[in-house]
């Protein structure tokens, strides 16, 4: 029976879970409900809006609304707004007399509907669809989503897309509007569309544009828009075309891969227009077009070079079918259309996972949300078996939206951390999971994936994959755990409820398992949470159970910036890998240290946006062994050098500058002598300035000087340079007198005997090569000594190692034999083990050895151990020399040479060409020649490089000038003729010849390309080949290469079939020049004009040369001065500019930017990035200094500011405009005058306040005048002109000279950034009063010393009382004292809701006020629910275990009885320990998510709970606010007050109860207790705490903590160990269940009790004396 009863229960409780969960589910999709004045700003504001009237009371009404909500977000993705009014008023306005009704507002005009409104399918069609939209003689506006259901219902659709503020746009649309019916006639749809973003997918560049859609296959038209007859015969001719003929479409690169997104089916054919074997092929392909559209394939093709190089095609014709976005390349004969069909239709209807190359991965991976990748081996039978059974899931695959993919390229692999093959790894929005189960069990990896798809878990990775999401991820979380550790999976459950709000954020959530990879980041404790924001990583020290608090942690750091908190491997990381760092070394528990630590958070955006990510460690055996003594001390990294800060850290500006200094200006750093015995033992070659003890001003620190001028010739030659003034390393290394030179050579000191202030001197010898040699010795060079060497040394031999690899070590031995023979025989020999070297010289494996003869490599291939080979080996390529042979490349090599060497000659041959050998011998002839003019020549028989190159015939010779080839074709025998050819390259302004696979290289590569198109049977072309030469130099300076080519096809696809004629490519786009070729002037015009250099939305990039042009045409000139490489910050903030570049051409700014450092510090810019304004009629451009380059409101503000600084007036405002604006503004600041004669100074001081509007909007406050008397006079305002201060409706009185403009800059700011109490006048109080819940006023008196010290107090305590929603002010009033009951000043008075008390303690003690204040005792008024402010609603949910907060409105009518009934129980409840209070604020509501007013929402330790029950009744409220239900927490003891506990003691048979006191032990406790409250609740047994030590004597408990369990209010004492949890659950299971032994000893008891009972009776009753009988 009781097993019955409990199941009944668990049902019953299911069903109530469900029934929450669908009514929570519910609760999502609402339409909002709107009032008449929002109804008509939504009209007004958006294209489309649907209106459900209804009224209250109406069960019709109710039934069509639940239909209609399940159709709210349908309607919400189409753009539809979907919204509900209950204004009958209103509704007859509209002519809706019959409710509940439907009406549909396009473009502010309304249709009704007339269906069946339970039908909520017929209703979404209906505000969906084409025929809604439509209005008279007006083509219909729609948006994206409208436009693609369009497309997809309707064969034939015209699109006009247009943008705002385009007057050509207009014109268009009239014309068009003419043709709109006759297009409805013929069936074609006609609408139009402002969405500048999807006419850029288009590539429709200038707007406006015409897009014919034909059966969702679009169409551009090229005519002219003006002429609507036209338009409309070309509708008709396309339609046609779609009607009758099979051909296949032509699109453009923009058109197809809108295609590839939007179709599930596609076919692709990439050709070429001028091969009539392309032609050819696609005539007999059209004739499948048909049947490939009754199977749902859509084909169309394309001839542009750049897109098929983009999908990897490399030979025209070519098929690729794309099924899911997923591409296939067909690789039968093109000729044969039923094979083509038979494939695509196999490829339609068979299961099978396509191949992709690593770059298609690397897209797919960036665009697609669920992609599952197979990482196999062709060759390896076990992944072909996995290929067989995973292809029979693909389709499944599909259906659930994961794209599958197969890769075979063990690169590719070895990059995410995969070793074996096959592995499936699981992508989802670019971050991987690895599948780690049975591969061959098709159903288990398809469960996974759907289970990786549907469920909200945090991904897995590997330590690969982690490194490539930190380098890859601005916003990264991190959880290191192991998955066999119970805490770990307890942590993770919870975590896996935010990663669903992560993701919306933009955060990536991942976790990993790998201890080692945790070490390396300096984390010992497991679980642990790290948050990476651009590589810098924050830790989490708060309790990972809490959810709620680590999103709010996570959304805090993301949202503002912090120094970042990092452990000594961190710290480590940090050094290696960012080339500019700020370490503050501090002690966390040393208040002096957090008040320097608050100065520095303040520059940490402007360190970030300089490139200099700022960190904090509090670790002082780290600070040891950079010498640091003291703490705080900040320290500056430069590519791992460290420089340490000698000034006052509190200055955070001194701070900054000397940051940006550092950085900006090559300094020589300071350092500690531990600092440099590490920089020594870590680096070659280290120059170091012993100075002493060194006073500013003494000859040491003038020989610093002299010696600064130097370091950036000593960076260049890769050696370091620092100063000290510590001397006992100095001492070790023989350092007798100071100053000082050494110079370290790997580690050996070498001391400086001449003149230290001679910096040339010094400099010469730093740089000597018998001062940078080390005897017996091989040295070790970095990057940049290489670099030199190989510039200033013909021969030199290089030994790449591994610095840790014994092997390598081994070699090194060896060689060092044979250094001495080499320098002997003029070979330099060096060794270099940099990271990344290797791959830069193209050395595939270490350790490798290669020399250089005039900087050309040569690889050794033999044994490196046998120092005598190699020796003879470099000896003869020595003898050689650079005579006679040309040297031999392979294709790799030549790539590298290409890259490394200004002046390139290459021989291409082959092997089997029986002329190459004898034109070669030729050559060889000329090879010295070449070596003489600067020009390397070599040879190569790689015949795929030639191909690259479109070489057909070999042999052939090409010479390559700065990367840029030309081709010689003339006779490559007449070895004369070649070198009189190449000299002439070399020394004169040659265009370079290419042919058309060049053509197509540099068009991808070159930013701006003029291809200058000839024919060399036209005597006209060379002349003007000889006028273009000579502005060849000029257009390089712009950036332009110059470039010639003999293709008469080529030539004519560009737009010449006679040449001679110029082309001008930017960034693969092409114009036509019309000009006068022979005008050379004329034609660099042309080039260089900024309209013809300008593409897109982008913002264009140029050099020097072309910023000058640009300056000298442009009138409005906004300039992005950033860095490509080493600055992190430049690239998100050019992303945020990219949106305001339209707006600023609109308004005729343009804006560029430009990559020069140089030329940024000859504007006064030292920090990247910057943006710098430059105005035609101003000399001195002005650098942005306004904070924030992320937030491009503000950016675009100010350079309209500046363009027109004459429209920057202070705006007039009066009346509810005035008030409203004051109170919807942080900051504002209120002139108050008059234009009358009264005020003679009105104007003037009027005049003076505008010179300053710009700078009070830099620093966020607002600036508004007025004039309107009513206002004045509410805030106390008697004698114009005036000024009042706003923060947060409170306002202050100016007292100042008003005409004193800095002053009033100054005060203004003071009151913006300083923590001052706000000086006010009885007026303003009495205002203040009726608007503000908590407002504290300070009464004072001039000239009081004491009134000056409490006040002191008060500011330190002004920013804490904001926090809990108090406002201070002050005011000068003893009349206003007196009224209060006040004798003598200063005083405080505290004002809730109006009601005031006087603060009768020591009025000096700040921390005591405020103690004061925020207790809830003077918070809380009597018999009375307290109205509180956002600010302390915030600080009580924060601060309190037990919140009622009751939201309402003035506007609601059945708030104010609602309220009523709730104030009865507001005393009960206080018993109870929960605060109860009243708000009366929207957006508050709105944060948390309250759409209807009264409504009651219970906040357990921050979580909210809605009261969802009737708020009329107060003994159901008080219920639900004390049961049992409402107060548990999951995973927590739950803390309860005596009341509480009392009420759990009657309403529960088994309560365990833990008896506590603040103090650490007790904290340890709870912490074990804590992991068994989850088990207790298992056993039915609830689990609380109480902090009460007399509450806890009762129970005869006098040591504290204690745990009592009560069973049915019998209390039993633990008296074991609480710090073992497993021994106190079992305790409470064991007491929880009754023992038998209980049982018989209560029996027995019972039954001894009842049988003693039984025998007195029997005793009284049967042996009572009978009574005696009287005597007679």
């Amino acid at each position: 029976m009781i097993g019955l009863l409990r199941g009944t229960l668990v049902a019953l409780g299911l069903v109530l879970l469900a029934g929450q969960a669908l009514a929570h589910s519910a609760k999502a999709d609402v339409i909002e409900d709107v009032n008449a004045k929002q109804l008509e700003n939504l009209i007004d504001e958006n294209d489309y809006v649907a209106v459900y009237w209804y009224k209250r009371s109406c069960k019709d009404c109710d039934k069509v609304l639940s239909e209609l909500e399940t159709i709210d977000d349908d309607t919400d993705r189409f753009g539809v707004h979907f919204v509900k009014v209950a204004d009958k008023k209103l509704a007859k306005s509209y002519g809706i007399k019959i409710f509940p009704a439907l009406s549909f507002f396009r473009n502010k005009e309304p249709i009704h509907y007339d269906g069946d409104l339970m039908d909520e399918a017929n209703v979404l069609e209906f505000l969906t669809s084409l025929e809604a939209m439509e209005l008279p003689d007006q083509i219909e506006e729609v948006n994206a989503k409208i436009l693609d259901k369009i497309v997809e219902e309707q064969e034939f659709v015209a699109v006009l897309f247009y943008k705002n503020e385009c007057r050509r746009c207009v014109k268009a649309l009239q014309e068009l509007e003419n043709v709109d019916d006759d297009a409805d006639q013929l069936g074609i749809a006609f609408v139009k569309i402002n969405d500048p973003e999807l006419a850029d997918e288009y590539s429709l560049g200038a707007l406006p544009a015409l897009v014919y859609y034909r059966r969702r296959i679009p169409v551009v038209y090229d005519g002219d828009l003006m002429n609507e007859d036209k338009v409309l015969e070309w509708l008709v001719e396309n339609k046609n075309t779609g009607d009758d003929d099979d051909v296949i479409d032509d699109v453009t690169l923009g058109l197809l891969n809108t295609l590839i997104d939007s179709l599930d089916h596609l076919a692709v054919i990439f050709y070429d227009r001028d091969e009539s074997d392309d032609t050819q092929i696609l005539q007999e392909l059209e004739n499948i077009d048909d049947e490939l559209d009754s199977h749902g394939i859509h084909i169309v093709k394309i001839a542009d070079e750049v897109a098929a190089r983009e999908y990897g095609i490399e030979n025209t014709p070519s098929l690729v079918y794309f099924e899911n976005e997923i591409p296939s390349l067909y690789d039968g004969d093109l000729r044969n259309e039923e094979e083509v069909l038979a494939w695509l239709i196999e490829q339609l209807q068979t299961d099978e996972i396509e191949d992709v190359t690593d770059e298609m991965l690397d897209k797919l991976i960036r665009e697609a949300n669920h992609l599952a990748v197979l990482f196999y081996d062709e060759d390896d039978q076990e992944s072909q078996l996995v290929v067989n059974e995973l292809e029979n899931i693909d389709d499944e695959c599909d259906a659930k939206g994961v794209s599958f993919v197969k890769i075979d390229n063990d690169d590719e692999a070895k990059e995410y951390g995969i070793d074996n093959l096959p592995t499936l790894v699981y992508f989802e929005k670019g971050v991987p999971s690895v599948y780690s189960g049975n591969l061959l069990a098709e159903d288990e990896v398809l469960d996974w994936l759907v289970h990786q798809v549907e469920d909200d878990e945090i991904e897995d990775v590997t330590d690969e994959m982690l490194d490539r999401l930190i380098d890859r991820s601005e916003n990264l979380a991190v959880l290191f755990y192991d998955k066999d550790s119970r805490r770990s999976k307890k942590v993770l459950a919870e975590l896996e409820n935010i990663d669903d709000e992560c993701d919306s954020r933009g955060i990536l959530f991942v976790k990993i398992d790998n201890y080692e990879e945790a070490k390396e980041y300096g984390i010992d404790t497991i679980p642990t949470l790290v948050y990476f924001e651009s590589e810098i990583p924050y830790i989490y020290e708060g309790d990972l159970m809490k959810e709620e608090e680590v999103l709010e942690w996570l959304i805090h750091h993301m949202e503002h910036e912090e120094i970042a908190d990092v452990t000594d491997e961190m710290l480590d990381k940090l050094i290696a890998n960012e080339p500019f760092l700020a370490v503050l070394f501090y002690d966390k528990d040393d208040a002096e240290d957090h008040e320097v630590l608050a100065e520095l958070e303040s520059i940490d955006d402007d360190c970030e946006q300089a490139g200099v990510p700022f960190v904090k460690i509090d670790n002082d055996a780290e600070a040891k062994e950079y010498g640091i003594e003291e703490l705080p001390t900040l320290v500056y990294f430069e590519n791992r050098i460290p420089s340490i800060y000698e000034g006052d850290l509190s200055n955070e500006q001194e701070v900054l500058a000397w940051l940006l200094q550092q950085k900006n200006t090559d300094t020589i750093e300071e350092v500690t002598d531990e600092i440099l015995d590490d920089l020594i033992a870590n680096f070659e070659y280290v120059a170091v300035y012993f100075s002493g003890k060194c006073e500013e001003g003494q000859k040491c620190d003038k020989i610093l000087d002299e010696l600064e001028n130097i370091d950036d010739d000593t960076d260049e030659h890769g050696m370091h340079f620092v100063t000290t003034e510590e001397t006992s390393l100095a001492h070790e290394h023989g350092v007798k007198s100071f100053p000082a030179l050494v110079l370290f050579r790997n580690g050996e000191p070498v001391i400086y005997k001449g003149d230290i202030s001679d910096e040339d001197a010094v400099l010469r010898w730093l740089t000597d090569d018998d001062t940078l040699e080390i005897p017996n010795q091989i040295e070790e060079v970095n990057k940049r000594m290489l670099e030199r060497i190989l510039n200033t040394s013909e021969n030199v031999a290089v030994y790449f190692y591994a610095e840790n690899d014994k092997k390598s070590r081994k070699i090194l031995t060896e060689l060092e034999n044979i250094d001495d023979e080499c320098d002997d025989i003029g070979i330099d020999f060096v060794k270099i083990s940099d990271d990344g070297i290797a791959e830069e010289y193209d050395i595939v494996s270490l350790p490798a050895l290669v020399y250089f003869r005039n900087r050309f490599p040569q690889i050794y291939e033999g044994d490196l151990k046998d120092e005598e080979a190699l020796l003879e080996w470099l000896i003869d390529n020595k003898d050689k020399g650079p005579a006679s042979i040309i040297e031999e490349v392979d294709g790799k090599m030549l790539q590298s040479l290409v890259d490394g060497f200004e002046y390139l000659v290459v021989y291409f041959y082959d092997d089997n060409c029986p002329t190459c050998e004898t034109v070669l011998a030729e050559l060889e002839t000329i090879d010295d020649e070449t070596d003489e003019v600067g020009i390397q020549f070599v040879k190569t028989n790689d015949v795929d490089v030639a191909e690259d190159l479109g070489i057909t015939h070999l042999p052939a010779l090409v010479y390559f000038e700065g990367g840029v080839p030309s081709i010689y074709d003339g006779d490559i025998q007449a070895e004369e003729e070649v070198l009189e050819w190449l000299i002439k390259q070399r020394h004169e302004d040659t265009i370079e010849n290419i042919n058309r696979q060049m053509l197509y290289t540099l068009i991808d590569t070159q930013d701006y390309l003029a291809v200058y198109f000839f024919n060399e049977e036209n005597d006209e072309c060379p002349k003007v080949l000889r006028v273009l030469e000579k502005i060849d130099d000029e257009a390089a300076e712009y950036g332009i290469q110059m470039v010639k080519m003999n293709d008469r096809l080529m030539a004519k696809k560009y737009g010449f079939r006679n040449p001679p004629g110029l082309v001008y490519f930017r960034k693969a786009k092409h114009i036509k020049y019309d000009g006068d070729l022979y005008d050379d002037e004329d034609v660099l015009d042309w080039l260089t004009a900024p309209e013809n250099m300008e593409l897109n939305d982008a913002i264009e990039k140029v050099n020097r040369k072309m910023f000058e042009r640009i300056k000298q045409t442009t009138d409005y000139l906004a300039v992005f001065f950033y860095a490509e490489e080493g600055c992190k910050q430049c690239q998100k903030v050019l992303a945020e500019l990219e949106n305001i570049d339209d707006e600023a051409d609109a308004n005729g700014i343009d804006f560029v930017k430009i990559d020069d450092p140089q030329l940024a510090k000859e504007v006064g810019v030292y920090a990247l990035p910057a943006i710098v304004f430059y105005r035609a009629a101003s000399e001195e451009p002005i650098i942005y200094a306004g904070g924030d380059m992320k937030n491009e409101e503000n950016l675009l503000s100010w350079l309209l500011t500046e363009k027109d600084p004459t429209a920057d007036f202070i705006e007039d405002m009066e009346g509810a405009a005035l008030q409203r604006v004051i109170r919807d503004s942080d900051a504002i600041a209120v002139y108050f005058y008059t234009e009358d004669s009264s005020c003679e100074s009105c104007k003037q001081v009027l005049e003076e306040l505008e010179n300053i509007d710009d700078d009070t909007d830099r620093i966020g406050v607002s600036f508004v005048k007025t004039q309107d008397t009513k206002v004045a006079e509410r805030y106390g305002v008697m004698s114009l002109p005036a000024l009042l201060y706003f923060e947060h409706q409170v306002p202050t009185v100016y007292e100042g000279d008003l005409l004193a403009e800095e002053d009033v800059l100054q005060w203004l700011t003071l009151q913006k950034t300083e923590d001052t109490i706000e000086t006010i006048n009885r007026n303003m109080l009495e205002v203040m009063l009726e608007d503000t819940q908590y407002l504290a006023v300070f009464f004072y008196k001039p000239n009081c010393r004491a009134c000056d010290t409490v006040l002191a107090e008060l500011e330190n305590i002004d920013d804490e009382c904001d926090l809990y929603g108090i406002h201070m002010v002050k005011i000068q009033d003893a009349q206003l004292a007196k009224r209060y009951g006040i004798k003598t000043l200063p005083a405080l008075i505290y004002f809730r809701n109006g009601n005031p008390l006087i603060f009768d303690g020591e009025i000096k003690d700040g921390n005591f006020l405020l103690e004061w204040l925020s207790d809830d005792d003077n918070r809380e008024l009597v018999d009375e629910i307290e109205h509180v402010n956002p600010a302390m609603l915030d600080q009580l949910v924060a601060q309190s275990t037990y919140l009622a907060a009751l939201f309402y409105e003035d506007d609601c009518p059945d708030c104010e009885q609602v309220l009523q009934e709730l104030e009865n129980i507001d005393d009960e409840v206080d018993m109870f320990g929960i605060d109860f209070v009243k708000i009366n604020d929207p957006e508050a509501a709105q944060r948390f998510n309250i759409l209807h007013t009264p409504a009651l929402v219970y906040f357990r330790k921050k979580t909210p709970l809605v009261y969802d029950g009737d708020l009329l009744d107060e003994e159901k409220v008080f219920k639900w606010l004390t049961s049992q239900d409402v107060f548990e927490i999951k995973d927590e003891i739950e803390e309860v007050n005596r009341k509480m506990l009392e009420k759990l003691l009657d309403e529960n048979d088994f309560v365990a109860v833990y008896f506590y006191e603040d103090n650490a032990k007790s904290e340890e406790v709870l912490q074990e207790l804590e992991k068994i409250d989850d088990e207790t609740d298992d056993l039915d047994i609830t689990f609380v705490k109480i902090r009460d030590t007399r509450y806890a004597k009762k129970y005869g408990i006098q040591k504290l903590p204690a745990l009592v369990y009560f069973r049915r209010r019998f209390p039993s004492i633990y008296r074991g160990d609480l710090m073992v949890e497993e021994e106190v659950l079992d305790w409470l299971q064991k007491n929880r269940f009754k023992h038998p032994e209980l049982n018989l000893f209560m029996y027995a008891t019972g039954a001894i009790t009842f049988a003693f009972i039984m025998y007195t009776l029997f005793l009284i009753f049967c042996f009572r004396n009978p009574a005696h009988q009287k005597a007679a």
